[in-house]
């Protein structure tokens, strides 16, 4: 396994259920492309999105570009943080609150 995903935190899959979008084309799905914009992408200029499996059963790697990641992280921590009462109970939050506060900080690298 590359160093790169072998260090990587496991994100949060209900996190990530709220970000990712449902159909992906063959490159994004590989990791090659941007789950959102769509852009190439390198290793260095990419997030890692986990993986999971497709409807079809075969594994998926999503990547995004940093800025998309940042965008639409924090956008649904906006939609996510006022109704959960762990988010507002606490700096810290829940699982998911910490996970899309951790891919914001990402888009920003």
């Amino acid at each position: 396994m590359p160093p790169e995903i072998a260090s990587t935190p496991t994100l949060d899959t209900r996190a990530l259920a709220l970000l990712l979008p449902d159909l992906l084309t063959a490159e994004q799905m590989r990791g090659a492309a941007c789950v959102w914009c769509g852009a190439p992408l390198t290793a260095e200029a990419a997030v890692l999105l986990g993986d999971r499996p497709s409807p079809a059963g075969v594994r998926q790697f999503p990547r995004a570009c940093r800025p998309c990641t940042g965008a639409r992280a924090y956008s649904a921590l906006l939609d996510h943080a006022p109704g959960c009462t762990e988010c507002c109970a606490s700096a810290s939050g829940c699982l998911i609150g910490r996970t899309l506060n951790r891919l914001i900080r990402q888009g920003r690298r």
